[in-house]
């Protein structure tokens, strides 16, 4: 299994500049710019936590590659330093210091939880080996902070929903929502590889087909709305662009389907799930950058 998911990995490996931004294409208020800014930032922290479980996995079954080792190495570099911009802000992002009482309480909670995390983590990041009793500590911790992070990123995007005239409430939880798309990928396949690493079997193939299932509805809400809830794609732009994450999707999803089901992954589907999962993953980051851009002035 290590063998085959290593040779993968060297072609799957995505650089951490893949999970920038995309420039905003219409003019927006610099408070409504900044908010959108905020949500999508902590909604990549979701993703961030589960890909470090994610790349902690691989390495545990000993798919050791230079490009997955610099995946785990740079997520962590990159939560770490995203936290301290959405609490004390970073000019180059566009943010400032955070100004919502209940937001930065939710971000305190957070960078306790990171702390327990990078403990966790410390072995992988030594050594690059993560031994068993290490890959359960990392996902339970893991688990925790994107509970935690899930409800920081609720209280900014209903924050600044309810107090931005041109930031409406509901575009604010579209944002969160299409975001939360990113993490789901990287979750999938975490659990995917702990199934095949023969931890907690039963309870991975349950979180898994739920992880497959929700991106699945979450994606047609995107694409077709939900009222009082989803905002249905806004423009051609991103119609277009959700369209060609449902493209990619369908062949990760087909493999995470017969893992979920307790069924052998043949090479072929495994490689769907590595690769393919990256593919939606970078993707569903360009649409979340093309939301930000549908703040109307």
């Amino acid at each position: 299994m290590g063998r085959h998911l290593a040779t993968s990995l060297a072609m799957a490996a995505l650089a951490v500049a893949q999970l920038g931004f995309v420039t905003p294409a219409f003019a927006q208020s610099p408070e409504a710019a900044e908010a959108a800014r905020r949500v999508n930032i902590s909604g990549r922290q979701r993703m961030l936590s589960q890909r470090i479980s994610k790349a902690a996995c691989f390495l545990h079954i000993g798919a050791q590659t230079p490009g997955q080792e610099n995946e785990l190495a740079d997520s962590v570099a990159l939560f770490a330093s995203s936290l301290q911009a959405l609490r004390r802000g970073d000019a180059a992002l566009g943010l400032g210091p955070e100004q919502s009482t209940d937001v930065r309480d939710a971000l305190v909670a957070v960078a306790y939880d990171w702390g327990a995390f990078s403990e966790h983590l410390q072995m992988a990041l030594d050594n690059g080996v993560v031994a068993r009793p290490a890959l359960a500590g990392i996902d339970a911790s893991g688990l925790a902070l994107l509970e935690d992070m899930n409800r920081a990123v609720n209280k900014t995007a209903r924050f600044y929903g309810d107090s931005l005239p041109d930031m409406p409430l509901i575009l604010s939880l579209t944002i969160d929502l299409a975001g939360r798309q990113r993490m789901l990928t990287q979750k999938a396949a975490k659990e995917f590889c702990l199934i095949e690493a023969g931890v907690e079997v039963a309870v991975n193939r349950a979180r898994l087909a739920k992880t497959s299932q929700i991106f699945s509805l979450t994606l047609g809400a995107l694409q077709s709305g939900m009222a009082g809830m989803v905002l249905a794609a806004p423009n051609e732009e991103i119609s277009g662009q959700l369209l060609a994450v449902a493209s990619a999707w369908e062949a990760p999803k087909a493999a995470l389907d017969v893992a979920a089901r307790g069924e052998s992954p043949s090479d072929a589907q495994r490689a769907d799930v590595v690769d393919g999962l990256e593919r939606v993953l970078a993707l569903m980051n360009e649409a979340v950058g093309m939301y930000e851009g549908t703040i109307p002035q």
